[in-house]
């Protein structure tokens, strides 16, 4: 099995056993996969012996049984060996966390007495851009979230200028390859995302009260928040790319037209980082809708050729 299958099934685990019943159609726009490919993941869970019910019709989904707990659970020594390696190359990103310390520590006793010194897992975290700047500002937002105390920093926006935030942090995320923390933020009065590396001067303020809200009722705040900042956009490929498409895109929305080119339609976040998104495919891509985004893509050209003019 390879590392990005595993991490995602050990993602859907943790979020089945999180909530009490998830759609296909939600876990696989969680992890930009298709509706197949979770069904196949669901089955493999299965047989891994964790008991995965799932109820038909409109409201249906994918649950945990009720009377499975972790003491259930058991550990071969294989088993062991590579859920303590992938905790402890996780350390870097919770750091002093004393949440997950108590579960490695828990584990600890176990994992010794059936140590192996081979070690047949390794996770490479040194790949983030950030990896200092990153642990350290993962380690404040970790002590921000437990001990109830506001982030101080200044945030970068699109924009590009530089303003003060004051945020009541509630949980760190990471989503299509960035870190973000999400919170309250008392400049703007309302919940909202930040990316870690727009974040600068990062630092702990004075102690806060929790406010009285519910993780779902937060999902959907950034879930309707996510919808309206979307645009739905219609991308044409070449033949020669086709294979590579369904990295990037779910199978569902990409077609093949009669001119053999694959048409792909599909809604993305309008940011810089949409642009830069496409142009990374080179000539094999063209914008067709909408008709502004395919006048911005023409203008970022431009600049970029202004760059080189002699």
């Amino acid at each position: 099995m390879d590392r990005v299958r595993a991490d995602r099934l050990l993602s859907i685990i943790l979020i089945l056993s999180k909530k009490a019943i998830v759609t296909g159609k939600e876990l696989a726009k969680h992890f930009d996969v298709s509706v197949r490919t979770i069904y196949r993941d669901i089955d493999k869970i299965s047989e891994a012996g964790i008991p995965v019910a799932a109820i038909g019709g409109k409201s249906g989904g994918f649950y945990i049984m009720e009377n499975y707990k972790l003491d259930d659970l058991y550990f071969n020594k294989g088993e062991l060996h590579t859920l303590m390696e992938v905790l402890n190359s996780l350390n870097i990103v919770f750091g002093n966390n004393h949440q997950f310390n108590d579960i490695v520590l828990k584990l600890q006793s176990i994992y010794e007495n059936e140590k192996d010194k081979n070690n047949k897992l390794n996770i490479d975290m040194s790949h983030f851009s950030m990896e200092s700047e990153l642990k350290e500002f993962l380690y404040i937002i970790n002590q921000g979230i437990e001990e109830s105390r506001l982030l101080v920093f200044k945030y970068i926006n699109r924009n590009l200028e530089l303003a003060e935030r004051n945020v009541e942090p509630t949980r760190i995320e990471f989503s299509y390859g960035q870190w973000y923390v999400t919170g309250y933020c008392r400049n703007r009065s309302d919940y909202r995302k930040f990316k870690l590396v727009r974040m600068k001067n990062l630092s702990l303020g004075d102690s806060f009260v929790k406010r009285d809200i519910m993780e779902e009722k937060l999902d959907e705040i950034f879930r309707r928040s996510d919808e309206t900042n979307n645009v739905n956009v219609k991308l044409k490929f070449s033949s020669k790319i086709g294979e590579q498409l369904t990295e990037y895109f779910f199978k569902d929305n990409i077609k093949k037209d009669r001119e053999g080119y694959f048409i792909v339609e599909e809604p993305f976040p309008y940011d810089e980082g949409l642009i830069k998104f496409i142009l990374g495919f080179g000539c094999e891509c063209e914008v067709i809708e909408p008709n502004y985004l395919r006048e911005d893509t023409k203008k970022y050209l431009k600049r970029i050729l202004e760059n080189y003019n002699d």
